[in-house]
């Protein structure tokens, strides 16, 4: 049974959850061994935890103070260490010495080994140690495959805006998950068109710590990214919507492209829409200049969208 297979427990799932949030997804040797002991085999273990350095301060470990002591080589104690007024020269475990940094290559492929078919997941860094692409993955429900990123630290301002201008460089094909290390309640409450971001933690299968849940996936897609107890909730694809709680499905790519532009003015303080603005901006011809004609052989649109005098706009 592979690594992936066996599953990571929750422990280790949310040690490595918080260091990835840390700027350069690190922890020191003391901090693991002192406060993390239990679970840091684990992580060693399947090397999930790598060496990355050495630190040259720590904390006293004679004087029970927490004030950083400088760590130097003595050929005579052959070790690190430094001296202390009460004790004399203290020797420092090499191992509490030494930063360890997440294996990203072996994390992802613990994350998303459960979506592919073949368990092979090969990660392409997009911006380098904050968002990867993973490949395409097969959900429950849909018939095409679904481009599927990873992510940390998205709640960082910082790394928020390079997120977007990536997006805006390669925009989704209909809908992209971007499966978030960050936890949800620290999430941008911003919402991008074609993209659902999920956090890991709300599709991890019950028994592990990361491993994602495909049907939990698939069901978390279906029914939106935003609030269940928003009024309007949109599929990040812009093929379902769902108004007061009633789904409204929409097959065609047009019909689709309408319903993300309504959607998008309706959440901000300008509601209303021309027309013609959002028939041009999903690709419709000339001579499809109303909503009716858009949505010719249907009438439940007009359920949550209003159109009036040749302006627009969903309502609730």
């Amino acid at each position: 049974m592979s690594e992936a297979e066996q599953g990571l427990p929750r422990a280790e799932g949310d040690l490595l959850s918080a260091i990835a949030e840390t700027p350069k997804a690190t922890i020191s040797g003391a901090v693991l061994m002192d406060y993390y002991g239990a679970v840091a085999p684990t992580l060693l273990d399947r090397g999930l935890l790598v060496p990355q350095g050495y630190e040259t301060a720590t904390t006293s470990l004679a004087d029970h103070d927490d004030v950083p002591v400088t760590v130097t080589w003595s050929p005579e104690h052959q070790g690190y260490g430094y001296f202390s007024p009460s004790a004399g020269w203290v020797t420092v475990p090499a191992d509490r010495l030494v930063t360890y940094r997440i294996a990203f290559e072996r994390l992802l492929h613990q994350v998303a080994a459960p979506l592919f078919a073949s368990k092979r997941v090969t990660p392409t860094p997009l911006l380098p140690d904050l968002l990867w692409e993973l490949g395409d993955v097969k959900l429950l429900g849909r018939s095409q495959p679904v481009p599927l990123w990873i992510g940390r630290r998205i709640a960082d301002a910082g790394v928020w805006s390079q997120f977007v201008e990536i997006v805006r460089v390669r925009p989704a094909p209909g809908l992209r998950i971007v499966l978030s290390l960050t936890p949800g309640d620290r999430l941008p409450a911003h919402i991008l068109n074609g993209h659902s971001i999920i956090p890991v933690r709300d599709v991890a299968q019950h028994y592990t710590g990361l491993a994602v849940d495909p049907d939990l996936l698939a069901a978390r897609v279906g029914a939106g990214s935003a609030p269940t107890n928003a009024l309007i909730v949109m599929a990040a694809d812009g093929a379902s919507l769902t108004v007061r709680g009633r789904s409204y499905g929409f097959p065609g790519s047009k019909q689709r492209a309408v319903i993300r532009h309504l959607h998008n003015a309706w959440r901000t303080v300008r509601p209303e829409c021309l027309t013609v603005d959002v028939l041009n901006s999903a690709g419709y011809r000339d001579t499809v200049n109303t909503l009716a004609k858009a949505f010719s052989g249907r009438t439940d649109w007009r359920d949550f969208i209003h159109e009036q005098q040749g302006r627009c706009w969903m309502f609730h």
